[in-house]
């Protein structure tokens, strides 16, 4: 009996089993790379959208206080617009804002003015002291705001109110969300 004592030295792997494994293990972490940018980009965009609904649910909030404690509606400067909207809205506030220390229910000063102004909600005080700022972020770029004003007259039997429109986006590319809003406002005080 004659033992065999060669070994077969050639245990390794073929070149054509490396590039198949290399090949699926490549294609592979192409699935997960491209599922962890997608669930990256997500993230970017809720956050984007928290901060947007964040800004915006304090700007409308601060609007409708305003609005709603306020007299002497006006769209455009002139009385009701039920039916076609306007791009600027003016009410009397009902204490003294614009820093004079001085209130007069019956005077054109203490006026606030919302409008639309490069992409910006704007804020107008009227009165001995003016002033003009942005109620918006600069990160959010509002397209259209339109105000409908309804009842603003003293003996139409109507109790006023405000509806208003927002549209805009925040953000760029893969990360933009967009928003409309749209919320309506009674003034408080009864229109006798």
């Amino acid at each position: 009996m004659q033992k065999n004592t060669s070994h077969n030295k050639n245990s390794g792997f073929t070149l054509i089993e490396v590039l198949v494994s290399v090949s699926l293990f490549a294609i592979v972490m192409l699935v997960a790379t491209g599922a962890v940018f997608s669930v990256v980009d997500a993230n970017k965009k809720s956050h984007s959208l928290k901060s947007v609904m964040t800004n915006l649910n304090f700007a409308l909030e601060s609007m409708m206080r305003d609005i709603r404690v306020g007299t002497r509606y006006a769209c455009n400067g002139s009385g009701d617009c039920p039916i076609s909207p306007g791009s600027r809205f003016t009410y009397k506030a009902n204490r003294d804002v614009d820093g004079d220390s001085f209130y007069d229910p019956l005077d054109n000063n203490d006026q606030i003015e919302y409008s639309l102004v490069a992409g910006r909600i704007e804020k107008r005080i009227y009165g001995t002291l003016p002033a003009t700022y942005s109620i918006t972020a600069e990160e959010i770029t509002i397209t259209s705001l339109k105000f409908y004003v309804i009842g603003s007259g003293s003996l139409d039997q109507k109790q006023p109110k405000v509806v208003f429109t927002i549209s805009g986006f925040s953000g760029e590319g893969r990360t933009r969300s967009e928003f409309n809003i749209q919320t309506t406002v009674s003034q408080r005080s009864l229109d006798l």
